[in-house]
């Protein structure tokens, strides 16, 4: 920064004395000493200018530093992983896998297992007070429930808050009768995951995650006297409703009777009801199912239903995968095992398809054009703050040696190789590059070596004129900051003192033109004086004539 001349002159103005025009005497003295302050003014200007240019030079050689970092010796080239079509995964690279095409299939997903208790009536109905105990990979984690919790979704809750690994929720299935549904999941996929319940409650209805369960039938829609009862031990897999519609009506253990049913799963079927039937007896239906009829009559197009519950909603279960002839499991869909560093991510629970582990194109060829910007920007910036303009005014770094030095390094650094391996063609003219990746990607599917062994080239080309620029204390910014700075400091010490000089002699004009305004005081005092003898002795002279 650079020293003030704020006290020079200050506005001070000086009358003229004796025809003598002090002021200009003054103007003229300051302005000319302040013509050379003014010129190193502008020169701390400019090198303050050079510096900040420094910097960003700097900054252009950190990014370039980054840009050529993937191009280092040693470092793998970039691979991907590509699922073949219709996949049921999708992949993604998480390490260092090895080139090649492997065969997947997945035989199954993993899974969280899910258990549900028999209908209730309602999300508020009784279950009970005392323990409901889920055993987790052999822990026991007992749950005491009371009178404030002692509801279905009461229990919901405190399980809930518990947090051991179980969430609850109360369902409803929408099915005819006693729809409401107790519902666990584990909170993680995998045979680890998996629990039992058990409970000692009483004065309500326990939930039972064990055991299937039938009933109540439902009377949607009868006109008959008779009482249909399903029973049964259920063996069906999943929980949903069985609709009954009578189709052909009468009299029980008299008239021949048929009836007609559905499952939600779209199973179907016909129940005869012989004209000898006992009330009360077994009829089969399916899945475990049977039907007792009471003493009375049906009606035609009379309609009962019932919901059947199965506890197991979805078992426990590890993916299971198959890569060649290994088969792997693993707890999640997140299947990091069977390809080393890649990651499987399942979608489905079978399928086979191939995994293309290769050269990822699009991330290098990103990186090549990453690198031709960057280069391109640090050499334009360089050029522009070196290389004076026709009719232009001087650039900030224009007798900047060591700068013009580095751009001249990188660029014969890079003239030692084939960029032509890597897409890059180089203007004669600018020294600007340029990127085809038409014509990196067919030289990469030619010469894979060759391209390698271009970007190592690069790295090596640049990294260490690059490190050395941006060395800490001795490198070329740092050195360039240090010079233009002590610069600086030597020339606003030598404002200083030339302003200081300036003042002097300001204050010397003042001195003496204050000095030689005392004189002509003195002088008008002594005129003054003289000038009053003259008039009293002339006053004298007059009287003593008009006596005579």
């Amino acid at each position: 920064m650079a020293a003030s001349t704020s006290s020079i002159n200050n506005g001070i103005s000086l009358p003229n004395y004796a025809g003598i025009d002090f002021n200009s005497i003054l103007q003229s003295v300051i302005a000319a000493g302040q013509v050379p302050i003014a010129a190193l003014q502008q020169e701390v200007s400019a090198e303050t200018l050079a510096i900040s240019t420094v910097g960003n030079i700097s900054g252009d050689l950190t990014s370039l530093q980054s840009a050529v970092s993937p191009f280092q010796s040693g470092a793998a080239a970039p691979l991907t992983a590509y699922a073949g079509a219709d996949a049921p995964f999708s992949t993604s690279v998480t390490g260092s896998p090895v080139a090649g095409v492997y065969s997947v299939t997945v035989n199954q997903m993993a899974a969280a297992q899910i258990s549900a208790s028999q209908g209730y009536v309602a999300s508020n109905s009784v279950v009970g007070t005392g323990t409901i105990n889920i055993n987790i990979a052999g822990e026991n984690n007992p749950i005491t429930i009371d009178s404030s919790d002692n509801t279905l979704s009461g229990v919901a809750t405190a399980i809930n808050n518990a947090a051991i690994g179980v969430t609850a929720q109360v369902v409803n299935t929408g099915l005819g009768s006693n729809p409401y549904r107790l519902e666990l999941t584990s909170n993680s996929t995998g045979s680890a995951g998996a629990f039992t319940v058990t409970s000692s409650l009483s004065g309500g209805t326990a939930p039972d995650f064990n055991d299937t369960a039938v009933g109540p039938v439902s009377l949607d829609s009868m006109k008959g006297t008779a009482s249909p009862t399903v029973g049964g031990t259920y063996t069906g897999t999943l929980s949903q409703g069985y609709h009954f519609t009578v189709t052909s009506g009468g009299t029980i253990g008299t008239d021949p009777i048929t009836i007609a049913y559905t499952s939600d799963s779209g199973e179907t079927g016909t129940i005869n009801v012989g004209a000898g039937y006992t009330p009360g007896s077994a009829l089969t239906v399916a899945d475990g199912l049977t039907l007792s009829l009471g003493a009375g009559t049906l009606s035609t197009n009379d309609k009962f239903s019932v919901a059947a519950f199965n506890p197991d909603v979805a078992d426990a279960q590890n993916a299971v995968v198959q890569v060649g002839n290994q088969i792997v499991t693993s707890a999640s869909n997140e299947v990091t095992n069977a390809i080393s560093g890649v990651t499987l991510d399942l979608t489905e629970n079978s399928g086979t398809s191939t995994v293309t582990v290769a050269q990822d194109t699009a991330t290098q060829s990103n990186n090549i054009s990453a690198f031709v910007s960057t280069y391109n920007k640090i050499m334009t910036d360089i050029q522009q703050a070196t290389q004076a303009m026709p009719q232009a005014a001087a650039p900030p770094l224009a007798a900047d040696g060591p700068v013009e030095a580095l751009a001249l390094g990188m660029q014969l650094g890079l003239g030692t190789i084939n960029l032509s391996k890597l897409g890059i063609s180089v203007d004669d003219k600018t020294g600007q590059l340029s990127f085809d990746q038409s014509t990196y990607a067919q030289a990469l599917a030619s010469d894979p070596t060759g391209v390698q062994t271009a970007t190592n080239q690069v790295y090596s080309a640049l990294n260490g004129i690059v490190s050395d620029a941006l060395t800490a204390n001795t490198g070329l910014v740092a050195s360039q900051d240090a010079s233009y700075n002590a610069q600086i400091a030597q020339q606003n010490a030598q404002i200083t003192t030339m302003t200081n000089q300036l003042t002097q002699e300001q204050n010397e004009l003042l001195a003496e033109y204050a000095q030689m305004q005392g004189q002509v005081a003195a002088w008008t005092n002594v005129a003054q004086i003289f000038l009053s003898s003259s008039s009293s002795s002339s006053s004298g002279s007059s009287g003593l004539s008009s006596l005579a």
